[in-house]
This record gives C-alpha cells, structure tokens and sequence, in this order.
C-alpha cells in the first residue's frame, strides 16, 4: 500500500487556560513519510498529535488530510492498554464496536477480528500473548501490544506518542526496529514522538523540531547542525553527540 495524501497543518493555536502550548503550528507532511517530532517535555508534543488524530479540537487553525476516521491511528503515551482486556481484545479494540470481547461476536466476525489480531501479533512477536492480562507483561511487551492496537487496521495515518518512554535500551531498540519494519510495509504516512534520540534521528526522514510553541524547524535530520537555531542546537546537544561520529541521517536517505 502506498499512500500518497499529505497532511497538512495550518496555524494550529492551543492553550490551557491563559497558558498558549501551540501558537501558530504549521507543516506538511507527504504521503508516506517516516516523522520525526521532538521538543521540551510540556512543550505541546501530544496536544499537537491528539489535534491531528481527532481527539481534541484546536482553538483556531485546521488539520487537513483526505483520510478517513478510521484510516487514522494515534498510540497514546505509555500505551493506554485497557487493563480488564485481555490482548487479543486490546488489539481487537479498534475492529469492534466498543468494549466487546473478541469471544462474543458472531462467528464469521469473530473469525475475521482473530485473524488480523493474530497477524499483528506475530509481526510484533506477541503471538503466543493473545489470551495473557496487560498486568503479565513487561513494559517493553505492552508497548508492542499498543504498536499492535494502532496497526490491526492498517490504517494510512499513524501517530505515535513517545512508544519508547520508560523503556530500557534493549526494549526501545526492539520498538523502534518494528516501526521502521511495519512502516516499510504497510507505507503508511507516521509521526512519531520521541524522546529518544541516539534511536529516533537514524530512523525518520523528516524532522520537526516544536519549541515554544511553534515548529522551529522543519527538514532532514540531517541539516540539524548547519540549520537549526542555537536554542535548538543546545536543546538536541544535551541529548545527543551532534558533533560525534554517530550517523543523523536514516541509512539511504
């Protein structure tokens, strides 16, 4: 599948209170791109992400894209897993109707549902996790099974908040290697929020860098050194060596 609408953003203003968190956000992304968006913890990261996916409604500016509701997928911080579900109906959630257990639909739905639960499963290696509680799972597992949950559907517009957060080096490797995999396969458009850097720079083509308020840059991770702002610069040094040996740009772009 190749996908090929761009989402367009266009002065997107928020605030809580008198407190402005997005004061003019604009960008475009092209059909089909791997993105990148980082910035100060507070600084509006998963506001923005809620206001592209649907979830929250900006106080002025619009979204535009030509996908449907359910063409659009967003992965919630730390995961958000329904902690009654079991995982095959974590991951079944967004193919039935509410909270309804995969057990109870009628059969040919049922056997439909199982079918796309189990494949996800597999590609995010949780297949033999269907029927465990999210309670029996490591933390770097549960993230899969919300990789799992925002994928089931193949949906054309993806949108990730922070999928690596809390993991340990291992886990945050093992999540980042499936996005970058299932984005491959499925050729979704992907933005991507991450604290993450030394995993998060190597993989994306496109990177926004959000700071007060506004998308201060906007390019290949690449030209992070020659052209972003000082602030900037200082903001990703403290993260990451820019000046070291390690590669800012994803292996062919």
């Amino acid at each position: 599948m190749t996908v090929t609408n761009p989402v367009c953003v266009q002065e997107i203003y928020h605030q809580f209170g008198r407190r402005p968190v997005l004061n003019g956000v604009s960008f475009e992304l092209q059909g089909g791109v791997l993105a990148g968006l980082i910035g100060p913890s507070g600084g509006g990261k998963s506001v923005l992400l809620k206001i592209i996916g649907g979830v929250l409604c900006p106080q002025s500016g619009e979204v535009r894209h030509q996908f449907a509701d359910e063409e659009v997928s967003l992965m919630f911080q730390e995961g958000a897993l329904f902690d009654s579900l079991t995982v095959l109906d974590n991951v079944a959630f967004p193919l039935v109707d509410g909270f309804v257990p995969v057990s109870s639909l009628a059969r040919s739905q049922r056997q439909s549902v199982t079918e796309k639960v189990e494949q996800i499963l597999l590609r995010v290696g949780l297949e033999h996790a269907a029927h465990k509680m999210p309670a029996q799972l490591s933390g770097g597992m549960r993230r899969r099974v919300s990789l799992a949950r925002a994928l089931v559907d193949c949906p054309k517009l993806v949108l990730l908040d922070d999928p690596t957060c809390g993991l340990d080096p291992v886990a945050s490797s093992v999540i980042m290697e499936l996005i970058v995999q299932l984005h491959e396969e499925l050729g979704a458009t992907m933005l991507l929020v991450s604290h993450d850097l030394r995993r998060l720079l190597p993989i994306v083509s496109q990177l926004l860098v959000l700071q007060d308020g506004t998308i201060q840059f906007n390019g290949p991770p690449s030209e992070l050194v020659e052209k972003a702002s000082e602030p900037i610069k200082r903001f990703i040094a403290c993260r990451y060596d820019l000046y070291g040996s390690q590669s800012l740009t994803r292996e062919g772009h």
